[in-house]
């Protein structure tokens, strides 16, 4: 269930950008990231709205890139974001749910459990929420943390990992640290598995990120609203990272191209 991170050439652009056949078509670009897609899709002359909910991203996108008439940028939740469009208006709806390595590299929201000196936040926007440490202090017990790290990534020592970082977090009264999360995760892992500890900090990070920032329910929400956005014959592409998101892709396709029946008599 661990995710790869999307961090030079966006996956599938040339494939993407091939599918684009009308001049001037309209294409949302739910997850603006490093701005690869939304690059390639203005090099098209479509008109491009995109979105990303980290402010950071648009104000990259924008140094890097003179403004074009062609492209409207939101800081919004693409769950939103689609929303606010009238039904049959996109040519082609895309969403890469990779995060960008600026993320990683800039973010100092603690996205990486190498940036040890990071505070531990994790969120994408942080005027919306808490930090993902005190979202962590209001659960009632540590069984409800691993439940969050269990479904959101698979970890096999989800419960173990919990149960330390829970005390640690409930006993400070502190702003916790990337470094603080990592000694939890090592106290944690049994010795004959500390071979595997960076792909068990990965997940771990994955499942509080997914988290905090309600990504599967967004997500969810997303599909159901961007089929309607639509025009006839107009494309919905998603490209995931993990085999959660995966699921919850999978199934929604697999849904909408059942056949419908009206009627039975």
């Amino acid at each position: 269930m661990q995710e790869k991170i999307n961090i030079h050439k966006p996956v599938l652009i040339d494939e993407i950008v091939s599918l684009i056949e009308l001049p001037n078509c309209n294409i949302f670009d739910g997850t603006l990231g490093g701005g690869g897609y939304t690059r390639a899709f203005l090099d098209t002359q479509a008109n491009v709205f995109a979105c990303d909910l980290d402010n950071n991203a648009i104000i990259n996108f924008f140094s890097s890139r003179p403004v074009s008439q062609n492209i409207k940028i939101e800081n919004n939740n693409f769950s939103n974001y689609i929303s606010i469009f009238e039904d049959y208006y996109f040519d082609m709806i895309v969403l890469d749910l990779g995060y960008s390595s600026n993320q990683l590299e800039s973010g100092s929201r603690g996205f990486s459990y190498q940036k040890v000196s990071e505070i531990f936040d994790l969120r994408y926007n942080v005027d919306i929420g808490q930090p993902v440490y005190e979202k962590i202090r209001k659960l009632k017990s540590y069984q409800e943390l691993g439940k969050v790290i269990y479904t959101f990534s698979g970890e096999t020592f989800s419960m173990k990992i919990a149960s330390v970082l829970f005390q640690f977090i409930k006993g400070s009264k502190s702003e916790i640290y990337v470094k603080d999360v990592v000694g939890c995760v090592d106290k944690s892992i049994p010795k004959q598995f500390i071979h595997k500890k960076n792909s068990i900090l990965s997940r771990v990070w994955q499942a509080l990120r997914v988290w905090v920032n309600d990504e599967f329910t967004n997500l969810s929400f997303f599909l159901e609203t961007s089929v309607l956005k639509l025009k006839t014959n107009g494309l919905l592409v998603i490209v995931s990272f993990n085999s959660l998101e995966d699921k919850i892709v999978t199934k929604f396709m697999r849904n909408i191209s059942k056949k419908k029946v009206i009627d039975e008599f």
